[in-house]
């Protein structure tokens, strides 16, 4: 019994696999600092809000506020990250839902910045965070409660 099998004479198109690109690029020491600094930078920043308010803010306002007389998108979204960092959810949402949007969202990105830069490596796919439905959401979710704010319906 013959176990190899003659091949047919013309065996049809030829398929040649296409190199993909790498899923992860490697960072330069610079982008990698950068990541890191930001992504253990922004948790430290959301947790010295409480502090921040405590000091009254030193001194700073809104500069929206100040050249308008309007609150703007992100008026309430300190005292929200202050709640949300005290770990009152209810009282976050009531200061401002879109910027408590906004916090998660920049929470996820500082994750990533802290991935990435441990790796040393840039993930070329996108993350799930960069779906353009997730940042019209996120965008949606700043701007229908502050209109509905400066209607006077909220």
């Amino acid at each position: 019994m013959n176990r190899w099998r003659s091949l047919p004479s013309d065996p049809g198109p030829v398929v040649v696999p296409v190199s993909r690109s790498p899923a992860w690029q490697p960072l330069d020491g610079n982008a990698r600092r950068l990541r890191l600094a930001f992504g253990l930078g922004w948790p430290l920043a959301m947790a010295a809000t409480p502090w921040w308010l405590g000091q009254g803010g030193l001194g700073l306002g809104c500069g929206f506020r100040a050249l308008t007389g309007m609150p703007c998108p992100l008026c309430g979204g300190t005292h929200a990250c202050a709640a949300l960092v005290q770990g009152d959810w209810a009282a976050a949402w009531a200061a401002n839902p879109g910027a408590v949007l906004l916090l998660v969202w920049l929470v996820l990105l500082a994750g990533q910045a802290v991935v990435e830069g441990t790796l040393g490596h840039r993930r070329t796919v996108r993350w799930p965070w960069w779906h353009p439905a997730v940042l019209v959401a996120v965008g949606g979710g700043l701007l229908l409660p502050w209109l509905l704010r400066l209607a006077g319906l909220a």
